[in-house]
C-alpha cells in the first residue's frame, strides 16, 4: 500500500511545482518536500528489510516535517510582507497621481 503514497507524494509535488511556483515561493520548498515524501515512501515499500516508519528513521521522517513545517511557515510570511508591502506602495501612487490629476483641473 506505500507505493500508492508514493504516487500520491510525487503527484502533489508536480501538481504544487507546475502550477504555484511563480505564485509564490514557499510553493517550491513544499514541493521539494513531497518528493522526499515520495522517496521515503517508495524506500520504506520496495527496500526489504529497511523499515523506515520504525525507530529512529521515524525521527528523522518527523524531524524533517517539522522542519519543513517552520520554513514553510517562514517563507509563507515573508512573501505576504512582501506583498503587502508592494500592495501599499501601489495604492500610495494610485492615491498620488489621483490627487496630482484633481489638482491640474
Amino acid at each position: 500500500m506505500g507505493y500508492v503514497y508514493s504516487v500520491l507524494w510525487l503527484i502533489i509535488a508536480l501538481m504544487l511545482f507546475l502550477r504555484f511556483r511563480k505564485e509564490n515561493k514557499s510553493v517550491i520548498l513544499l514541493s521539494l518536500y513531497f518528493v522526499f515524501l515520495s522517496v521515503w515512501w517508495f524506500l520504506d515499500q520496495f527496500v526489504h528489510g529497511l523499515n523506515l516508519m520504525d525507530g529512529d528513521y521515524i525521527w528523522i521522517l518527523r524531524s524533517v516535517s517539522a522542519l519543513m513545517l517552520g520554513l514553510s511557515i517562514l517563507v509563507y510570511i515573508r512573501e505576504r510582507k512582501k506583498d503587502k508591502n508592494n500592495s501599499t506602495d501601489k495604492d500610495s501612487q494610485t492615491s498620488q497621481h489621483t490627487a496630482d490629476t484633481a489638482n491640474v483641473h
